[in-house]
Protein backbone atom coordinates (compact mmCIF):
# COMPACT_ATOMS: atom_id res chain seq x y z
CA UNK A 1 0.00 0.00 0.00
CA UNK A 2 1.55 3.28 -0.91
CA UNK A 3 1.83 6.28 1.16
CA UNK A 4 -0.83 8.56 0.07
CA UNK A 5 -3.55 5.43 -0.10
CA UNK A 6 -2.68 4.78 3.62
CA UNK A 7 -3.15 8.44 4.96
CA UNK A 8 -6.61 8.87 2.93
CA UNK A 9 -7.96 5.22 4.10
CA UNK A 10 -6.97 6.30 7.59
CA UNK A 11 -8.84 9.43 7.24
CA UNK A 12 -12.10 7.79 5.81
CA UNK A 13 -11.40 4.89 8.83
CA UNK A 14 -11.16 7.96 11.39
CA UNK A 15 -14.02 9.96 10.59
CA UNK A 16 -16.65 7.17 10.21
CA UNK A 17 -15.65 5.31 13.86
CA UNK A 18 -14.60 8.83 15.50
CA UNK A 19 -18.28 9.49 14.21
CA UNK A 20 -19.63 6.51 15.68
CA UNK A 21 -17.86 6.51 18.88
CA UNK A 22 -18.78 9.97 19.85
CA UNK A 23 -22.44 9.55 19.13
CA UNK A 24 -23.12 6.72 21.04
CA UNK A 25 -20.76 8.48 23.89
CA UNK A 26 -23.23 11.85 22.99
CA UNK A 27 -26.08 9.45 23.59
CA UNK A 28 -25.10 7.94 26.78
CA UNK A 29 -23.98 10.98 27.92
CA UNK A 30 -27.38 12.64 27.30
CA UNK A 31 -29.15 10.08 28.79
CA UNK A 32 -27.11 10.26 31.88
CA UNK A 33 -27.59 13.55 32.78
CA UNK A 34 -31.34 14.04 31.11
CA UNK A 35 -32.93 15.10 34.18
CA UNK A 36 -36.76 13.46 34.93
CA UNK A 37 -39.59 15.99 35.12
CA UNK A 38 -43.19 14.01 35.43
CA UNK A 39 -45.19 17.18 35.62
CA UNK A 40 -44.25 18.77 32.53
CA UNK A 41 -45.66 18.29 29.33
CA UNK A 42 -43.37 16.01 26.91
CA UNK A 43 -42.09 18.95 24.21
CA UNK A 44 -42.53 19.20 20.17
CA UNK A 45 -38.77 20.39 19.94
CA UNK A 46 -35.95 18.70 21.56
CA UNK A 47 -32.56 20.49 21.67
CA UNK A 48 -30.39 17.67 21.76
CA UNK A 49 -30.69 17.40 17.63
CA UNK A 50 -28.30 20.96 17.96
CA UNK A 51 -25.62 18.85 19.98
CA UNK A 52 -25.45 15.64 17.17
CA UNK A 53 -25.28 18.20 14.56
CA UNK A 54 -22.32 19.84 15.85
CA UNK A 55 -20.88 16.61 16.66
CA UNK A 56 -20.75 15.40 13.14
CA UNK A 57 -19.90 18.65 11.82
CA UNK A 58 -16.86 19.14 14.22
CA UNK A 59 -15.93 15.37 13.43
CA UNK A 60 -16.09 16.17 9.46
CA UNK A 61 -13.95 19.59 9.97
CA UNK A 62 -11.61 17.33 11.98
CA UNK A 63 -11.51 15.19 8.85
CA UNK A 64 -10.87 18.06 6.51
CA UNK A 65 -7.84 19.97 8.88
CA UNK A 66 -6.40 15.85 8.54
CA UNK A 67 -5.60 16.77 4.69
CA UNK A 68 -2.48 17.93 6.68
CA UNK A 69 -1.20 14.62 6.88
CA UNK A 70 -0.60 14.91 2.68
CA UNK A 71 1.99 17.33 3.56
CA UNK A 72 4.07 14.41 5.08
CA UNK A 73 4.33 12.78 1.33
CA UNK A 74 6.24 15.83 0.50
CA UNK A 75 10.18 15.63 0.61
CA UNK A 76 10.43 19.32 2.39
CA UNK A 77 8.12 17.40 5.06
CA UNK A 78 9.79 14.22 5.88
CA UNK A 79 11.47 14.89 9.09
CA UNK A 80 10.04 13.41 12.27
CA UNK A 81 9.59 16.95 13.79
CA UNK A 82 7.90 18.04 10.72
CA UNK A 83 5.64 14.91 10.32
CA UNK A 84 4.15 15.17 13.67
CA UNK A 85 3.31 19.30 13.41
CA UNK A 86 1.50 18.01 9.79
CA UNK A 87 -0.31 15.30 11.66
CA UNK A 88 -0.87 17.02 14.93
CA UNK A 89 -0.26 20.67 14.94
CA UNK A 90 -3.33 21.66 12.66
CA UNK A 91 -6.07 19.49 14.29
CA UNK A 92 -4.64 20.68 17.72
CA UNK A 93 -5.14 24.09 17.16
CA UNK A 94 -8.42 24.04 15.84
CA UNK A 95 -9.72 21.70 18.48
CA UNK A 96 -8.34 24.40 20.59
CA UNK A 97 -10.41 27.72 18.96
CA UNK A 98 -13.04 24.52 18.62
CA UNK A 99 -13.06 25.22 22.81
CA UNK A 100 -12.65 28.64 22.77
CA UNK A 101 -15.60 29.62 20.40
CA UNK A 102 -18.34 26.62 22.19
CA UNK A 103 -17.52 27.76 25.90
CA UNK A 104 -17.17 31.82 24.81
CA UNK A 105 -14.32 31.56 27.15
CA UNK A 106 -15.87 29.99 30.11
CA UNK A 107 -14.53 26.39 31.55
CA UNK A 108 -17.42 24.50 32.62
CA UNK A 109 -18.15 20.62 33.75
CA UNK A 110 -20.27 20.61 30.25
CA UNK A 111 -18.01 22.19 27.83
CA UNK A 112 -14.90 19.93 29.08
CA UNK A 113 -17.69 16.96 28.47
CA UNK A 114 -18.73 17.77 25.04
CA UNK A 115 -14.72 18.76 24.03
CA UNK A 116 -13.72 15.58 25.28
CA UNK A 117 -16.51 13.47 23.55
CA UNK A 118 -16.00 15.33 20.03
CA UNK A 119 -12.29 14.96 20.33
CA UNK A 120 -10.99 11.90 22.53
CA UNK A 121 -12.25 9.00 20.08
CA UNK A 122 -10.73 11.22 16.69
CA UNK A 123 -7.15 11.56 18.49
CA UNK A 124 -6.75 8.32 19.49
CA UNK A 125 -7.75 7.07 16.26
CA UNK A 126 -5.77 9.76 14.65
CA UNK A 127 -2.99 8.36 17.32
CA UNK A 128 -2.93 4.72 15.94
CA UNK A 129 -2.40 6.04 12.66
CA UNK A 130 0.26 7.98 13.44
CA UNK A 131 2.22 5.51 14.71
CA UNK A 132 1.18 2.46 12.00
CA UNK A 133 2.18 5.39 9.91
CA UNK A 134 5.92 5.62 11.39
CA UNK A 135 6.24 2.18 11.75
CA UNK A 136 4.88 1.04 8.40
CA UNK A 137 7.04 3.64 5.94
CA UNK A 138 9.95 4.08 8.11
Amino acid sequence: MSKRKFILLSILKTWLIATVVSTVILIIYMMITEVPRVDEHPRNCDMSGIAYGLLIIWILSMTVVSFSSLFSLLKTFQGKTKRWLCWFLLPILTAGYFFIAISDGKIDREGIAYFLISNLPWFLLWGVYYSRFNSKFK
